[in-house]
């Protein structure tokens, strides 16, 4: 039996599996994109979503397209899911990115996913049946994205871009 087939069986055998990509990256379009959704939720003074194209590129994720959701129906408090559910799935898009413009200490937005975000993520995956690609915007070029979904979760740390 060849070595590499021994340490395959081991590694099943002993429950490990591929941690999955370790880091994540934003293609130039994309990140003019992302811009404009912040800029767009600053002068809304409310939060913004959109849907979000990605793929895993070896051990990185690719965010490659962004496409804002006009939605009348946010506020400064919550963006409704129903719409970004339904827009937001394969194949064209592997997720969402949403603003946080909310200031917890008078100073600072909201750095990570609140448990409705949670929530709402954890619905795109039951919905799709795939991990999916999530964003937060929490400042002008301040992002915390995540994969979630029914294989499990991925945090990267934040990062600016």
């Amino acid at each position: 039996m060849s070595r590499l087939l021994i340490v395959s069986l081991l590694a099943v055998t002993l429950g490990f599996r591929d941690p999955g990509p370790s880091s994540f990256t934003i293609d130039p379009g994309a990140r003019a994109e992302l811009r404009a959704l912040w800029f767009a939720s600053i002068a809304a003074r409310g939060e913004r979503v959109a849907c979000l194209a990605s793929h895993i590129d070896g051990d990185t994720v690719r965010i490659t397209h962004v496409q804002p959701l006009d939605d009348s129906t946010v506020d400064s408090l919550a963006v409704g899911a129903a719409r970004s559910l339904e827009t937001c799935g394969p194949p064209a898009w592997q997720g969402t990115a949403h603003t946080h413009i909310a200031l917890y200490d008078g100073q600072r937005a909201y750095s990570t996913f609140s448990g409705a975000d949670r929530g709402v993520m954890l619905a795109w995956g039951q919905r799709w049946r795939m991990q999916g690609t999530f964003c937060l915007l929490f400042g002008e070029t301040s992002i915390h994205c995540e994969l979630d979904g029914p294989s499990g979760s991925l945090i990267f740390p934040s990062i600016r871009y």
